[in-house]
């Protein structure tokens, strides 16, 4: 949301704790209600909350089947990493493609501001772990936000990674747009409270919501009292527009922070068309595996933590045996004059006692191994782990399973990546949907006549007019979609695709010049450096025979007659 402005009145209104924040009827029917919602959300998504804490644990090596005395596997741990790595080789990236053919150069344009928006916004680090959360937890969680306070105030959108312990949606519905309010939670101070918002300082108090989830053993520094800073994201539906606007409150210790629908806290600015034209919650879940009925999803730890404990209860048998294989125990018959000291003392080599046969009096004794379907169930198990979930050796690029025909071993290879492309696939309407609030923000925050520098297709620097200014600057309800119409479409960052790419480029310009319209080497260049797609090599076409009909025209002007050249003398 925008930065807040300058608040209005004097900071020092009570030192009082627990004193009743002057308030209006609409605020605090606010602050009632935004309350009541997150005490129900938060109820009613306990359990999802707590099994992404033990995810975590999981994830952690401290699961809690963990043996005390015997190291915990680490397949399942594995797994998770080979899985978010191939989830980063096919990080999705945006291509805006044109709807209509006066719109062709704005989309291009803004393929260049969406991807420095991104990067701007270090989204390949935000990616990693909003992929990790969702492989490990089951939801990835991203924001999409405008930031006055980027680009030297200039202002620019944003995007974070946020942990799904600390977001609470709509429990009733899978789809978080269709809920009642969103909640977004940072475990703080009373004092970092006050200090960003004065106009409250006296009426925040420590709460409970700061000791939950996980969050027992955090103390706050100075004696300070924790407390928990809240964000309510909720929507108000106009019936005459047949509209929802979303709004947003913040809340902290029984206290408002500020409201963008009266203004409070923000200097009395408010958002009458809500805080994003989109009229969207600002949230966007990459979700591993949807769950019926639940805005959460369920991870890959969450299949396989039953295989996980089975594995590691075998690795304890077989460390428990291997222990106490280790030890020899002795047998020794009461007065038979052996000394018992000597015998468990390894340092003596010669022990003297009176008799004739030593087996009659002392018996040594070594524990029995266990029987090898223990270590072989250990094994199969861990191996069909990674068979399962699409991370077999092939695909995490070990060799065995005993396979040496190239056939096979390729089988195998597009066995693991099938699962991956699956949730690559998932994953890309997710980013999509994320890539839209990103264009929406940009439509409605960017003021008319902002100019962004950005790398030109001819690969040098150049300052561009970015078409972006909000269209209706007189009125705050009815702000159109963006000015251009595009289709969002998600390229594949893997090695092997961008190989299959650059193949395809070939072979295409290989036609081209078989046909008699070569593309030129700079174009395929640049092709194979950007976006490998198809509308993208047929304007480089376009673009070559253009250049093509050119030369040819400068060419009939220096003599060449009906396509011909005349014979030269000789």
């Amino acid at each position: 949301m925008k930065r807040r402005r300058q608040v209005i009145g004097d900071s020092r209104m009570s030192e009082e704790k627990g004193a009743a924040q002057p308030l209006s009827m609409v605020e605090q029917e606010l602050l009632g209600r935004g309350y009541a919602l997150f005490e129900h959300f938060r109820e009613q998504l306990a359990d999802e909350h707590a099994e992404m804490l033990e995810a975590r644990q999981m994830r952690a090596l401290q699961q809690r089947e963990k043996s005390s005395t015997s190291p915990a596997m680490t397949t399942l741990g594995s797994c998770v990493d080979n899985v978010v790595a191939d989830q980063i080789d096919n990080m999705p990236e945006a291509q805006l493609i044109p709807e209509r053919e006066e719109t062709r150069e704005s989309a291009r344009d803004m393929t260049d501001v969406l991807s420095f928006v991104l990067h701007r916004a270090r989204w390949e680090s935000r990616y990693q772990t909003i992929i990790e959360d969702a492989v490990v937890t089951g939801t990835g969680v991203a924001q999409v936000f405008w930031d006055d306070e980027a680009e030297d105030g200039e202002g620019m959108a944003g995007v974070l990674a946020w942990h799904p312990e600390d977001f609470y949606p709509d429990p009733l519905y899978e789809n978080i747009q269709d809920g009642r309010a969103c909640f977004k939670t940072t475990h703080t101070t009373v004092g970092y409270i006050e200090e960003r918002y004065p106009h409250v300082r006296g009426f925040v108090t420590g709460d409970s919501y700061a000791y939950m989830d996980g969050a027992e053993t955090w103390e706050a520094p100075g004696g300070d009292a924790r407390v928990t800073l809240i964000e309510f994201w909720y929507k108000r539906y106009d019936a005459q527009a047949r509209r929802a606007y979303v709004h947003m409150a913040q809340m902290a210790g029984g206290a408002l922070l500020c409201s963008t629908e009266t203004g409070y806290g923000l200097g009395g600015e408010e958002y009458e068309g809500g805080v994003y034209a989109h009229g969207e919650y600002p949230f966007v879940l990459y979700r591993y595996r949807d769950v019926w009925r639940r805005p959460f999803g369920s991870g890959l730890i969450h299949d396989y933590r039953e295989t996980q404990n089975a594995i590691d209860r075998y690795c304890k048998y077989i460390d428990d045996n291997a222990r106490e294989s280790s030890v020899q125990r002795h047998f020794i018959r009461r007065g038979s004059g052996v000394n018992a000291d000597d015998v468990a003392d390894m340092r003596r080599t010669v022990i003297e006692w009176d008799g004739s046969d030593i087996r009659e009096v002392l018996q040594t004794i070594q524990t029995q191994p266990l029987n090898s379907q223990v270590y072989q169930m250990m094994q199969y198990m861990a191996d069909a782990m990674k068979q399962d979930c699409g991370q077999n050796q092939f695909a995490r690029g070990e060799g065995g399973l005993n396979v040496t025909a190239g056939t096979a071993i390729n089988a195998l290879q597009q066995a693991g990546s099938k699962i991956a492309r699956w949730h690559t696939e998932r994953f890309k309407q997710a980013y999509a949907q994320m890539v839209m609030q990103i264009l929406w923000v940009l439509h409605e925050y960017m003021e008319p006549g902002r100019t962004v520098r950005i790398v030109g297709r001819s690969g040098a620097a150049e300052d561009r007019m970015v078409a972006l200014g909000r269209a209706q600057e007189n009125g705050a309800h009815g702000i159109p979609k963006p000015a251009y119409t595009v289709r969002v479409q998600i390229q594949r960052h893997n090695p092997d695709q961008i190989a299959r790419d650059n193949e395809f480029l070939l072979q295409a310009a290989k036609i081209c010049a078989e046909a008699g319209t070569p593309l030129p080497a700079k174009e395929i260049i640049r092709l194979m450096e950007g976006q490998r797609i198809k509308e993208s090599v047929l304007a480089a076409m376009e673009n070559g025979e253009s250049a093509n009909d050119e030369a040819e025209t400068e060419n009939d002007g220096a003599g060449r007659k009906n396509g011909r050249w005349p014979l030269a003398e000789t």
